[in-house]
């Protein structure tokens, strides 16, 4: 059985980083071991939520991890509190990467041109370094343009259609080649409208070249898409799938299941009601390429 270490912050509502990655990885027939960057009564949209951070507790699992002898074939981090959790985490890679370790960084800082309030710019100087250590990272188009020090505003009014996937593009090979380890760059959320349809693409940068995957974009937007798209890539890549066709099944999965939740009308801080296509994730993920 194989075994990845999810580090992401827990929500008791909202269907979204540790509730999204557990289900995912356990359909794709993966163990998922969690640590929690933070513990939520319910993901931050909510009118009302408490939050408790866990920067203390993160160095004692990975000594109780470690003492234990514990192994693993995939390390994923999504939402990181500040700097101090990004050191934590690049310890824990250092004690338990191998040479067969799949690293996916999602660098949770912004989205739609805004950062969060976790934002610094120490936060953000960190996320690069950590950045750097992976083999997967899946900013969407706001965090890419941070981690490259390009400005977004400039970017999505500069460059339309085909021109705006082409520099995206250009932002991922900078990314990708200023990484330590052979890494694939996801760049997620980039909005384009094409003949009058609003698409919504996600692009890689990879050894064998640039790749697009797009579905159409819905009128609503719903919490925990990216969570879902991060854990969805890290099984399938686990499970040794192409970084193609493996963004091709997340997009496909992502799609239905929002599909699936606007045809009950639920509100968007509740997430996307993606457990009744698990079978398909299931189906595609666990086929051999």
């Amino acid at each position: 059985m194989k075994n990845v270490a999810l580090i992401n912050d827990l929500s008791g509502f909202g269907r979204c980083s540790l509730t999204a990655a557990i289900p995912v990885i356990s359909a794709l027939g993966i163990t998922g071991h969690p640590m929690p960057t933070a513990v939520l009564t319910g993901q931050s949209g909510y009118p009302v939520f408490h939050c408790s951070d866990m920067t203390d507790m993160l160095p004692k699992y990975t000594d109780a991890w470690k003492k234990n002898k514990a192994t693993f074939d995939g390390i994923y981090s999504g939402y990181l509190t500040g700097p101090k959790q990004i050191e934590s985490l690049e310890e824990f890679i250092k004690e338990f990467r191998n040479e067969h370790t799949f690293v996916l960084v999602d660098p949770v800082m912004g989205d739609n041109g805004s950062v969060y309030g976790i934002y610094s710019a120490e936060l953000l100087q960190k996320m690069k370094e950590l950045s750097m250590k992976a083999n997967m990272i899946t900013p969407n188009l706001t965090e890419a343009c941070l981690l490259a020090d390009v400005d977004y505003e400039s970017l999505v009014s500069s460059y339309v259609g085909k021109s705006l996937l082409d520099k995206t593009a250009e932002v991922g090979k900078w990314l990708r080649d200023d990484a330590d380890v052979k890494q694939d760059v996801i760049i997620t959320g980039i909005k384009i409208n094409e003949d009058g349809t609003d698409y919504m693409y996600n692009l890689a940068v990879t050894d064998e070249g640039v790749y697009t995957e797009r579905q159409k974009l819905f009128d609503r937007s719903f919490s925990g898409t990216g969570d879902l798209f991060a854990s969805t890539m890290c099984g399938l890549k686990i499970n040794g799938h192409s970084t193609h066709r493996s963004m091709e099944i997340a997009g496909q999965f992502i799609h239905k299941s929002i599909m699936d939740t606007i045809s009950y009308d639920l509100s968007r801080n509740d997430g996307i009601n993606f457990e009744k296509n698990l079978m398909f994730l299931m189906k595609e993920g666990l086929k051999n390429e």
